[in-house]
Formats: structure tokens, sequence, C-alpha cells
């Protein structure tokens, strides 16, 4: 889970030295889809330690967190070649 966190505070800073603003607001658009996922996996987390196993949700979040997150990462690499 703190992977995940540190990727995302990566992103964040790569994002910040994009120039063109449409681009940068649609990469904090996914960013914050990405956020949201992170708080409901952290909620989840909670549930796990609580029952000691991880539950499916848990396990469901983690890989749809995974996918957004390597998603996010593409076009930040595209945009980064393009707009900066």
């Amino acid at each position: 889970m703190d992977e995940l966190y540190q990727r995302a505070t990566d992103c964040v800073e790569q994002i910040k030295t994009i120039k063109n603003r449409q681009a940068r607001r649609d990469l904090l658009r996914m960013l914050g889809v990405v956020d949201s996922t992170l708080n409901q996996l952290d909620s989840e987390s909670v549930e796990c330690r609580r029952l000691k196993r991880n539950t499916t949700r848990y396990e469901t979040l983690k890989k749809q967190e995974e996918e957004l997150m390597v998603n996010l990462e593409k076009h930040l690499t595209l945009a980064r070649l393009l707009y900066v």
C-alpha cells in the first residue's frame, strides 16, 4: 500500500511539470480518481485487519488501483513527451 502512495506522490510531482493546462487538468482529474480509490482501499484495509484476512473487495480494489495507476503513468508519460 505504501508503494501505491509513493507512486501517486511521484505522479503529482511530475504532473506539476506539464506546461499544457488542458493536459495538466486531465491528469489531475485522473489523479483524483486514483486518490479516491486509494481512500477506499485504505478503508477496506481496516476491515481486513479486523477480520484478520484479505476480503474480496480489498483484492478487487487493489487490482483496480493498480490498473488506474498504470493508466495514469502511461498518460503522464505521453503528456511529458508532448508538452515538456
